[in-house]
């Protein structure tokens, strides 16, 4: 019994690096919605008889760039937090540093590329299914992008898309949380685990699908890879492509048959990446069979 309650714990400790995350979310977007408030008022004093109107709630709502400024700073925070926490726990503090050559392989990082282009256009079908499954999921999902500025390309979107948002999120969930779900189940059950919690991490249906199953993948690069850094560096090239590529090739037409075509190609894509990624990472150097970030 006792046995069974400490697994149970085990696991339920799993969940805490997830509601720091959400933690550190809400007290940013607190602080930054109370700051705008402020800022709202003492530009216009007549606001203040407003303070409870919901029209003072969509003015801050509808600032899509104040929004992605408290993403960007909430993603800071947490990063510097967990990556505190990381180092702290599972950052080898006896073993000399590694080189660049024992991280990442050249085939290991053309693997990562091929592995990137094969899920974009995988999760790109995906959200396409589901749009056509339930469309008022991806009406919400459209909503959601709008509000968060994602439909104007900024400074502030892309560092958050490409730089801040992959480092963080993957020291909250290949990182931290994995690691401690490795300790109490299989790689394969400690892996699914995480790529759930950031599937329901980002809180809508088609993000949390699409998330869940790049999310297998990011756990699957880090794994394999030894290296939290690698599955940081496919989210950020993940991230890359899906920010400034995915308008530019992509295929809008009716045609079944290319669309097929291209769905093939994904998972061919997908598969190469998978065999040189593997391939490479038995051919570093075998420093890399310690434990390392």
């Amino acid at each position: 019994m006792m046995k069974v309650l400490k697994k149970i714990g085990s696991i339920l400790f799993c969940l805490l690096p997830v509601l720091l995350a959400l933690g550190i979310q809400f007290l940013v977007v607190f602080a930054g919605f109370v700051i705008k408030i402020i800022i709202l008022i003492g530009r216009d004093s007549s606001w203040i008889n407003e303070i409870t109107s919901p029209d003072l709630l969509y003015q801050t709502l509808s600032d899509s760039q104040f929004l992605m400024l408290l993403s960007a700073i909430y993603g800071i925070i947490s990063a510097l937090i967990l990556g505190f926490w990381y180092w702290k726990g599972f950052f080898p503090k006896k073993q000399p540093k590694r080189r660049c050559s024992s991280i990442i392989h050249p085939a290991m990082f053309f693997g990562l590329i091929f592995l990137m282009i094969g899920m974009q256009y995988i999760s790109t079908y995906l959200v396409a299914i589901l749009a056509a499954v339930h469309p008022a999921w991806y009406h919400s999902y459209e909503e959601l992008l709008k509000s968060a500025g994602f439909g104007d390309i900024t400074l502030i979107l892309a560092l958050y898309s490409i730089v801040i948002a992959p480092i963080s999120e993957e020291l909250i969930f290949r990182g931290v949380t994995m690691k401690y779900a490795a300790k109490t189940m299989p790689f394969f059950l400690a892996n699914v685990l995480q790529a759930f919690l950031f599937g329901l991490f980002h809180g809508n249906v088609i993000q949390g699908v699409y998330a869940f199953t790049v999310g297998l993948f990011c756990g699957y690069v880090c794994f394999i890879g030894n290296s939290i850094y690698l599955s940081i560096l496919f989210h950020m090239m993940f991230n890359l492509w899906g920010t400034f590529c995915s308008d530019f090739l992509s295929y809008s037409g009716d045609s079944a048959l290319i669309h097929l075509a291209i769905f093939a190609g994904a998972v061919l894509a997908a598969a190469i990446g998978v065999f040189l990624y593997q391939w490479g990472a038995k051919r570093r150097p075998t420093s890399t069979k310690s434990n390392t970030p």
